[in-house]
């Protein structure tokens, strides 16, 4: 197995920032009226703001503008992401750097470009050949078009692609294109959720995924 490119996710997978996601969708819930489980919340979390806008839409047949649940989600959700200091994990830099210097890095992320200038720097993008947002494309994730479009940035053909994720969202995107999947459980998913999608490896951190990926 020749790898010559590695795809990345960025919440959950790069950055810690699953619970930050997770009191957003919380907040904006609440501040438009409606109510739901902890269990119902974390399955909402995964989804773009539109679509849990529009989930509450059906559910209660309430009117309202879904621009207005889509704009105060967002940003509540920047706020909380520039109070905290440290959302990146501690291996993740390391692991961007190392990698770089062997594979064709890019990263595929459900999130936007506001969110991606509040973490990222510019050593640390120097380090990538692309980043695909949701402001990027006209299907968002689990479609295929985010992956498609990092391929191409790459450069590689897709078996010789990985794509590291933390998400159902994401590793049933990787199943419906047809690329390798590895699931990383520090995210939005749990280890026995990821490996329903049939994942190369599923790892606690970047230290497994490294060791795995450099052994292939």
């Amino acid at each position: 197995m020749v790898i010559k490119a590695i795809l990345m996710d960025l919440d959950g997978t790069l950055i810690d920032s699953i619970s930050l996601i997770t009191k957003s969708v919380e907040q904006t819930i609440k501040h438009f009226g409606f109510k739901c489980s902890k269990q119902k919340l974390r399955e909402l979390s995964q989804l773009h703001s539109r679509d849990i806008a529009y989930y509450f839409m059906d559910q209660s047949k309430k009117s309202f503008n879904p621009h207005d649940f889509v704009n105060y989600r967002r940003d509540t959700f920047l706020a909380m992401l520039k109070k905290k200091n440290k959302q990146w994990f501690l291996d993740a830099k390391p692991f961007i750097k190392k990698m770089s210097k062997k594979y064709k890095l890019a990263i595929v992320t459900g999130s936007r470009w506001v969110f991606i200038d509040a973490v990222f720097d510019a050593g640390t993008k120097h380090n990538l050949v692309a980043i695909i947002t949701s402001d990027d494309v006209k299907h968002k994730k689990p479609d295929i078009e985010p992956v498609e479009r990092g391929l191409g940035k790459v450069r590689a053909k897709k078996d010789e692609v990985i794509f590291i994720g933390d998400s159902n969202q994401d590793a049933l995107m990787c199943q419906r294109f047809g690329i390798k999947f590895i699931g990383k459980s520090t995210g939005i998913s749990t280890p026995f959720q990821l490996n329903k999608y049939n994942p190369v490896f599923v790892g606690k951190n970047f230290t497994e995924i490294e060791k795995f990926i450099l052994n292939l």
